[in-house]
């Protein structure tokens, strides 16, 4: 199999630790839709009370089996190298109360060979709903996911030879943690990262935001909020907004808007 993602997807950016990455429509930094399907959308939305700025990436499935939703970036990292995964998610509506939006990993558990082939791909999946231990789902409330001490289930069956070797759950069990599969599979190597509302999931709202991998967070806004001066310069002042959304009529009133808050 082909390492689909990084010919689909813009390649990972290396940023500093522990980085806050804005995410928008005019600017996703890598971030598209992978395998949303019939039914299932993606949007950039308002919300007051994210956990960082004033917006989040929604997830939202119709009435149909068949809908998916999800938005994925894609990075080339060794399994071993991965430290840190975690995301927020705020449950608006779901057909079941337990449901949220899951956090994926496509990875190649038994490594790229030289003709870029993935060897025993495998996409490991957390939901919050098997990590109970982390606490329950709570309807339109915003919760932090701990994803690298979670479990995962696996999306297939597949043997890289020796103890690396996985079975697909189909939505459930059997589960694998991070750290069991990187002892067991030391040539694996993650494809990319990101959130999802899988099929058979029919009438899903899911906020989310603070999408993290290995110390950088990804916080999705509707637009970027002026913060500072020099992003009105050089006409910065045409893509940046104030926090309510509204435009600035130039530079000279995108740096008042920064200074002043007027």
């Amino acid at each position: 199999m082909k390492t689909i993602l990084l010919i689909t997807l813009c390649a990972f950016t290396v940023l500093a630790a522990s980085a806050q990455v804005v995410v928008t429509p005019s600017n996703t930094h890598g971030w598209s839709q992978l395998d949303t399907r019939t039914g299932g959308s993606t949007a950039f939305v308002s919300d007051s009370t994210a956990p960082a700025g004033i917006g989040a990436l929604e997830l939202k499935t119709d009435a149909t089996n068949a809908a998916k939703a999800d938005y994925m970036h894609a990075t080339n990292t060794a399994l071993s190298a991965v430290t840190q995964l975690s995301y927020d998610t705020r449950q608006i509506t779901a057909s079941s109360p337990t449901g949220d939006a899951s956090y994926q990993l496509p990875v190649c558990l038994g490594g790229i060979d030289a003709n870029g082939n993935c060897l025993n791909f495998t996409t490991l999946v957390f939901e919050p709903y098997w990590n109970t231990a982390q606490g329950a789902v709570v309807n339109n409330t915003w919760q932090s996911w701990d994803v690298d001490a979670g479990l995962f289930w696996s999306s297939q069956t597949t043997n890289a030879g020796g103890a690396c070797q996985v079975t697909a759950g189909a939505g459930g069990p059997p589960f694998y943690t991070l750290a069991q599969l990187q002892a067991t599979c030391p040539n694996g190597v993650v494809q990319g990262f990101g959130a999802n509302v899988g099929s058979y999931n029919p009438s899903y709202d899911i906020y989310v935001d603070l999408i993290s991998f290995n110390g950088i967070a990804y916080d999705f806004e509707p637009y970027q909020v002026a913060s500072n001066k020099d992003q009105c310069k050089d006409g910065g002042w045409m893509s940046y907004r104030r926090t309510g959304g509204g435009t600035f009529k130039n530079q000279g009133d995108c740096i008042q808007y920064v200074n002043t808050g007027k």
